[in-house]
């Protein structure tokens, strides 16, 4: 193969930003393959192919009659995802449909997002941030613990913590079934403290708070990832932003 950085450039009207073209490394993220910050590593690594010559300028323009390959492998862009924020109410449950008829994040949603899958779920009485979206390979990577996405919550407990318990809670503690609920940073605010944890257990600050003899009055998740709640009413929803998910990406793919 060729190296398209050693050959001229003359006569390529699609290295110079043709309508309807996409720069490579955006190209590459469309294809689900990585961010565009990691695509122009593999870009200047010389990994990526344009119609069979290597590709290692980052303003390489791609169009539809292009043939894009990564490590000998074509590529195309899949479909355009939907992904959003909702603000969850608390008594609604995480769920498609639940056999005790309780009300399910669903309920609150408009119809066209029944086939988003949420990305890490909140139990029935905490409130907060949950994102849903029908791109599956980006719901996986997001819960998967390996990438340790960070999840920040807000939590009212019926008494202060003590440093002892806050000690307890940054070097882990017994939640029982062989887990080991940690929490990475803490917070101290009035009234309330911030926990920011990098996994997903199924109720993991319940179980901590619980093993430590504390009530929790309120639990609020505020941040998944690069993604915040800010000012979301209660119960509304909005679609995340192209950087919000550029960054999103950032954070699981290689």
């Amino acid at each position: 193969m060729r190296d398209e950085s050693k050959v001229p450039i003359f006569g390529r009207g699609n290295l110079r930003g043709d309508a309807d073209c996409l720069r490579v490394n955006q190209y590459i993220s469309q294809c689900g393959i990585a961010s565009r910050r990691k695509a122009e590593t593999l870009i200047l690594e010389g990994k990526v192919c344009v119609n069979g010559i290597i590709v290692k300028e980052l303003s390489r323009q791609i169009c539809d009659t292009d043939i894009v390959e990564i490590d000998g492998q074509k590529i195309s862009p899949t479909k355009q995802h939907t992904t959003i924020a909702f603000h969850k109410p608390p008594g609604v449950i995480c769920t498609a449909t639940d056999p005790q008829g309780r009300k399910t994040i669903y309920d609150c949603l408009p119809s066209g997002f029944s086939g988003l899958k949420y990305i890490g779920r909140l139990d029935l009485q905490s409130r907060g941030l949950i994102l849903l979206s029908d791109d599956g390979e980006l719901v996986y990577r997001l819960t998967h613990p390996k990438y340790q996405i960070e999840r920040s919550y807000l939590v009212w407990t019926s008494r202060e913590l003590s440093r002892r318990a806050m000690e307890s809670l940054l070097n882990g503690i017994d939640i029982g079934d062989g887990e080991i609920g940690k929490v990475k940073d803490i917070f101290l605010d009035d009234g309330f403290v911030e926990l920011v944890l990098t996994e997903g257990k199924n109720r993991e600050i319940r179980k901590m708070l619980h093993a430590l003899h504390y009530h929790i009055e309120d639990l609020k998740r505020i941040g998944f990832g690069n993604i915040v709640l800010g000012d979301l009413a209660v119960g509304n929803y909005r679609e995340i932003t192209g950087d919000e998910l550029e960054g999103l990406k950032c954070t699981v793919y290689f």
